[in-house]
């Protein structure tokens, strides 16, 4: 992924709170025919250095998997942002956004265990007091794990990008947050929520 040094993310605190935020990526591969790619939850485990999924067994996605390097992409809010807002002149339209790209090997989980560990990580992060993982003995877990494969994806790189408009004033941030607001559509009030926090941290303390 093209990142500009202004906008580049490299904290990794601020990568992981980003991709727990927006688990639900694209995981991109390649087939026999071309490349591929699926909508999908991941689990992100950052202590291994991991992301976990799974997809439809029908999805002829995972056939190819096995030992490939992979990508996976995380979106975050984005928006349209205007020239007229910036009151600089010969400025051009943008578009402001926030992204990570999460590059590894990948390796596909077969085994009961493996699928119940993965499973039952993915349904918790998303429902703590969920029973469904305590139900993995029962026939119909049994059977629905034999509809879905698992997969891990050992991570090599991770690139993220968070393109808020910091390479102008300060003055000029808020004008954009204040107009995104006025837009009102999820996106860009997502948009200028971060552009906010980020114009937060760069004023002076008292």
């Amino acid at each position: 992924m093209y990142v500009p040094k202004p906008f580049e993310m490299s904290q990794p605190d601020e990568i992981s709170a980003f991709i727990r935020a927006n688990n639900f990526g694209i995981l991109v591969s390649q087939g026999e025919s071309g490349p591929l790619a699926t909508h999908l939850p991941f689990y992100y485990d950052a202590p291994e250095s991991a992301l976990l999924g799974h997809m439809a067994k029908a999805n002829p996605q995972w056939k190819n998997l096995a030992s490939q390097e992979v990508l996976a992409i995380f979106q975050g809010p984005h928006a349209y942002i205007s020239p007229s807002w910036y009151q600089i002149p010969k400025s051009v339209p943008t578009w402001d956004y926030v992204a990570v790209h999460v590059y590894g090997r990948c390796s596909l989980v077969l085994d009961d265990d493996g699928m119940r560990d993965m499973l039952d990580k993915l349904v918790r992060f998303h429902e703590p007091d969920s029973a469904l993982p305590d139900q993995s003995g029962e026939t119909f877990y049994r059977n629905m794990m034999k509809e879905i494969v698992g997969f891990q994806i050992r991570i090599t790189n991770i690139q993220g990008a968070s393109k808020l408009s910091q390479n102008k004033p300060i003055a000029v941030q808020e004008r954009v947050a204040m107009h995104l607001r006025q837009v009102g559509d999820a996106g860009s009030v997502g948009v200028a929520e971060n552009i906010e926090r980020f114009v937060q941290t760069k004023r002076p303390q008292a």
